[in-house]
C-alpha cells in the first residue's frame, strides 16, 4: 500500500487521460469530457508533486494546497502522502 500510494497523482492522471481517450474513439467528444479530464490530469499532476514534496510544511502551505488542489482531492492527496513516507522519512530529508 506504501508504494501505491506514492504514485496516487499517476493514477488520477491516467483515468483523467481515459476521460479524453475513450469519448474520442467512440466518436462522443463533448466540452464536459473535455473539461473532465482535463481537471483530472491537472490534478493528478499536482497531487504527484505535492505527495512525492518530502518537505514537511506548514500550516499555510497546507492551505494553499488545499486551495490549489480543491478540497476533497487534497484530503486524498494528503492522506496518501502520510501513507507514503514515515515521519522518520520526512524528517531524515528535511
Amino acid at each position: 500500500m506504501k508504494e501505491f500510494a506514492k504514485y496516487i497523482g499517476v493514477l488520477v492522471m491516467l483515468i483523467g487521460v481515459a476521460f479524453l481517450v475513450i469519448p474520442f474513439f467512440m466518436g462522443t467528444t463533448n466540452n464536459t469530457n473535455l473539461i473532465l479530464g482535463l481537471v483530472l490530469v491537472v490534478e493528478g499532476l499536482l497531487g504527484h508533486i505535492y505527495v512525492n514534496n518530502m518537505k514537511k510544511g506548514s500550516m499555510i502551505s497546507n492551505i494553499l494546497w488545499a486551495i490549489i488542489l480543491l478540497i476533497i482531492p487534497f484530503a486524498i492527496f494528503f492522506f496518501s502522502k502520510k501513507t507514503a513516507y514515515t515521519d522518520e522519512e520526512i524528517r531524515a530529508y528535511n
